[in-house]
């Protein structure tokens, strides 16, 4: 590859240009300007400390043809410059994959003589001299950058110095398109934070008014006609009394009796909690472990190192995963000791509701009836971008250990 002039960059004015380039493209890192005007100094630049009479960038698509990038040098008499096309050429036989990319440019006569053939062909019939690098990040090809009609000739050092420019601007080009990308994902990443909370908000709106549906239609209808049924129930046994059907009768009114209780505990059991979270999460797991105490005979123990400033909606989801994990260890676990722990770890929410009951088979849970609330907690945890995790044997008990953030 034959050049002309000299071609140590590290003579004295050569190295003094180099620098001085480089440090004109950095320091357009910091540039807060739109892409035409960020190409238009920088090419401006590289026209300047090549000798240069024109420059321009010209970005690579994606069927390999190269178009101008807005923001030029020089070509301020040419209007149709956007409208020019070069192709690159396919399995390395065009002439600019060639030249650029396969390092096959040749300089004679301050210029590069079949670079210009390729611009003429292109359009650009009043050239009169061009040089041309790769602009590229390691692998990754932009494109290329190019200078034009030097009034003293390109030489060798203009090359290299090229060269040079077109591997920062690429880093450069690179580093500007991963800040984009990275906005782009924090602002998707904003969306889906809003999303999740707005579909966990909804989850519980909706979860509160099907219970609140489901209460209202249990005691207005079916204990209302169960009570109906009561009282027409008493009449007959008055007119049954002393007859052979009073036994049965009086078994009877005990079976409705019963069914009344269950359906009144249900009925205490679906109704929705206060849609207002707990003023303080402490007493709140207190109050839920002493009616557990006193109702199904398990002694509690708590360890509390709850996190200040806990935003509402985390003491709400908190209290009713306690209660849910609470509600399965009387139900189903026959134990005799639970303990509740929270506490603020890695700049969330910590609880740990553990027994000594019985235990089960974790991977069977989901088939066992009455462990679909351990679902639903698992699943507002999730929503509330937090984890669960159950752990338990049969015969050693069972944990349960959920963490969510301290704001959603």
């Amino acid at each position: 590859m034959p050049l002309e002039g000299n071609t140590a960059l590290d003579a004295d004015g050569g190295n003094d240009s180099a620098v001085a380039a480089l440090l004109e493209v950095s320091s357009y890192l910091a540039a807060d300007v739109e892409a035409p005007a960020f190409f238009g100094r920088l090419s401006a630049s590289i026209a300047e400390h090549t000798g240069a009479g024109r420059a321009a960038f010209w970005r690579l698509g994606p069927r390999g043809t190269l178009s101008v990038q807005p923001g030029t040098a020089g070509f301020e008499d040419h209007p149709h410059l956007q409208e020019v096309r070069v192709h690159l050429g396919a399995r390395g036989e065009g002439a600019i994959e060639r030249l650029l990319f396969g390092d096959e440019l040749d300089v004679m006569q301050g210029t590069a003589p079949e670079l210009d053939a390729v611009w003429r062909a292109a359009g650009l019939h009043e050239i009169a001299s061009s040089l041309a690098a790769p602009w590229r990040a390691g692998d990754r090809r932009f494109g290329m950058v190019a200078v034009y009609d030097s009034t003293r000739g390109f030489t060798a050092r203009d090359l290299s110095l090229l060269r040079m420019a077109g591997s920062v601007a690429g880093l450069l080009w690179q580093f500007r398109e991963s800040e984009r990308e990275l906005g782009r994902t924090a602002a998707r990443l904003e969306e889906a934070v809003s999303a999740r909370r707005h579909l966990l908000n909804n989850i519980a709106a909706g979860g509160d008014e099907a219970r609140r549906r489901f209460a209202s239609a249990l005691h207005d209808d079916s204990l209302q006609l169960l009570t109906g049924a009561e009282l027409q129930l008493e009449r007959i046994r008055a007119d049954a009394k002393g007859s052979r059907h009073a036994s049965n009768l009086d078994q009877l009114r005990s079976t409705l009796r019963k069914v009344e209780d269950s359906l009144r505990r249900l009925l205490i059991n679906v109704s929705p909690d206060p849609l207002q979270p707990p003023k303080d999460l402490n007493d709140a797991i207190r109050e839920r472990l002493e009616s557990m105490r006193i109702g199904a005979g398990i002694e509690p123990h708590v360890v509390s190192r709850l996190p200040g400033n806990l935003a509402p909606a985390i003491k709400a989801i908190a209290l009713k995963n306690i209660a849910e994990a609470l509600t399965n260890v009387e139900k189903h676990a026959r134990a005799t000791r639970v303990t509740v722990v929270t506490e603020g770890v890695d700049r969330g929410l910590r609880v740990e509701v553990r027994d000594d009951g019985k235990g089960f088979v974790v991977a069977e849970s989901v088939r066992l009836p009455g462990h679909i609330g351990l679902l639903a907690l698992t699943e507002r945890v999730q929503l509330a971008g937090g984890w669960c995790r159950i752990q338990s044997e049969p015969g050693a008990g069972t944990k349960v250990e959920f963490w969510m953030p301290l704001t959603l």
